[in-house]
């Protein structure tokens, strides 16, 4: 073999050796650079560090992958510790202390940001959604703007809790035909609440018609079936036949299949682009887009013949408020935009599985804590006393003008025992500490918003390695104590002097620790929606249905991890209450 512009030749035995030696280098600098690179002085596992696939097969053995990841400072006797779960990138932080949780979210947001990793997960549905965006992104105080209304009192009042409280009718409506139809008997309600908040996300999102309705589609479904009742004992579940899908309302709930396979893939961009080559993905992806473009062309056109009396739906007040900046701006709107887009999207994924996930671990929590049960609809009848004197439901009015502090603390004590959204991720965007340890700038921080202080008791941490804003702020918040991992909704309320000097017991939301709405200026921007649909479902299902007790096959506390935390199994027997 002779090279152009040498006078000797390489003999092939002396070529291929030069091309082995190349391959062995380039091999090894990539082993090199795939092995985890541990921050100094962060605890971590050992073992782990000495291979390029890092904490990745210990991660794949464990039951619950979120589990293990806020476990891991607990097993290493610190309040923090790293993991090594993406090959060729930096290790991930792992926090596990409220306190510090708090600490980094609300008082050191320049710190701390949004990072690749939600951008990652995320994007890939809707790229231009807010939540997935840095602080410092232009786009993010625009779109901030751009939805500013949609939590306010006035639309949350007028637009949104009608349409919730008809969709949490028409569930009540649907249990009463099963339960008549299960003959007593525990039927599977995973679906039927997935499918009344899908209902209640989509006619608040836009307004969708009835025909396009998971819940009426059910309801008619039931009516001309009948459920299989096996005969072998009592208590086994009576089976409900599937009702057809409906295929803009299948896309939805493909939105967050396509985030759950990117959470649990160190290569998420390249996973969620394989599912995307699968006829059942991209099919939904289409459908997603076509759905929410057909729904902007029925929200303009309404919109045009009503102007802003026409507003029926989050959409339309999203377009409302891009036809005011376009006028102000004196520029053409664009209703057509990938904010107006994914921001909707993002209101609909955002809004639909948490809730939904939430009220399935409520109905596994009255089955098995009957003596909540009976306070609480105890409460409920107090509360809304002339219904219950008038054998007529609560309305919506009555329900979001009426104090219950005890509805408040068993809502309060599902979403922190339930902690279906377990643990996010934080960016830092600066050389920085957390507890005494060195951060680098581009680390990513897991922050754990159940498990330790939270759902478990609280790992020792000094308090002079807390930063001076967090030592200020020591005693706001106080720990709970050795019951932390019971389900106890009275630990929310607590004993105050009324006006007339009696006592009273009213709802305390800074009794102990919780999460579930995150921290910070970047916490859930759809809390307030949230709470009035959790409000709505669980007094109006109170108020119908007793939730009997079940067997303990059928209320395990076992959960799936997709998006959220889903429990593994949802069961009701109901009873007229």
């Amino acid at each position: 073999m002779k090279l152009p512009g040498l006078d000797f030749e390489i003999s092939p035995l002396l070529a291929l050796g030069l091309g082995l030696g190349i391959v062995i280098y380039i091999t090894y600098s990539l082993y090199l650079a795939a092995l985890p690179k541990p921050i100094p002085g962060i605890p971590y596992n050992q073992e782990s560090a000495k291979s390029i696939w890092g904490d990745i097969p210990l991660l794949a053995e464990a039951r619950y992958r979120r589990r293990w990841a806020w476990a891991q400072p607990r097993e290493h006797g610190a309040p923090l510790s790293q993991i090594f779960i993406f090959p060729f990138r930096t290790p991930t932080v792992v926090v596990s202390d409220y306190r510090e949780v708090v600490d980094i979210l609300a008082r050191r947001a320049r710190e701390f940001d949004r990072g690749t990793r939600t951008k990652e997960c995320i994007g890939f549905v809707a790229p231009a959604f807010h939540f997935t965006m840095e602080t410092s992104d232009p786009r993010f105080k625009s779109n901030k703007k751009l939805i500013r209304d949609l939590m306010t009192p006035k639309f949350l009042n007028n637009v949104s809790a009608p349409r919730i409280y008809d969709k949490a009718l028409a569930l009540v409506t649907l249990w009463k035909l099963k339960s008549s139809k299960a003959h007593g008997r525990p039927f599977l309600a995973t679906e039927d609440l997935y499918s009344a908040t899908l209902d209640m996300i989509c006619v608040a999102a836009f307004g969708m018609e009835n025909a396009k309705s998971a819940l009426q589609q059910a309801i008619s479904h039931v009516q001309s079936t009948y459920p299989t009742i096996p005969t072998e004992h009592e208590e086994a579940p009576a089976d409900f036949p599937i009702p057809p899908t409906i295929p803009e309302l299948d896309a939805l709930f493909d939105g967050p299949k396509m985030v759950s396979i990117a959470q649990s893939s160190p290569f998420p961009g390249i996973s969620q682009f394989l599912a995307l080559l699968t006829p059942e993905h991209a099919r939904a992806h289409w459908n997603r887009k076509t759905l929410i473009m057909g729904q902007i062309d029925k929200s303009l056109q309404r919109l045009l013949q009503s102007g802003s009396d026409g507003c029926e739906s989050a959409l339309d007040q999203l377009l409302l408020q891009e036809m005011n900046a376009a006028k102000k701006a004196d520029r053409l709107p664009d209703y057509y935009s990938p904010a107006i887009r994914d921001e909707i999207l993002g209101y609909l994924v955002a809004g639909h599985d948490t809730s939904a996930a939430t009220l399935s671990w409520w109905v596994k929590y009255m089955a098995a804590h009957q003596p909540v049960q009976a306070r609480l609809r105890d409460a409920l009848r107090q509360a809304h006393f002339e219904a219950y004197r008038d054998s007529r439901l609560p309305t919506m009015k009555e329900i979001c003008d009426s104090p219950v502090p005890y509805l408040d603390a068993v809502i309060e004590e599902t979403l922190r025992c339930a902690a279906v959204a377990a643990l996010i991720v934080r960016t830092s965007t600066c050389d920085t500490q957390i507890l005494g340890y060195h951060i680098p700038k581009g680390t990513d921080v897991l922050l754990a918003l159940a498990g330790p202080s939270v759902t478990e008791p609280a790992l020792h941490v000094r308090e002079s390695d807390r930063s001076p804003e967090s030592q200020e702020c020591k005693d706001q918040v106080p720990y709970w104590g050795d019951d932390v991992s019971e389900f106890k909704p009275e630990r929310w309320l607590k004993q105050v002097k009324n006006a007339d000097g009696g006592d009273e017991e009213v709802f305390d939301p800074y009794a102990g620790p919780t999460l579930a709405f995150s921290a910070g200026p970047r916490q859930c921007f759809g809390k307030r929606l949230a709470y009035m649909k959790l409000r709505t479902v669980m007094t109006l299902l109170m108020w119908n249905f007793e939730f009997q007790p079940l067997h303990e096959e059928l209320n395990t506390p076992e959960l799936i991890e997709i998006l959220v935390n889903l429990p593994e199994d949802c069961y009701v027997k109901l009873a007229k209450a």
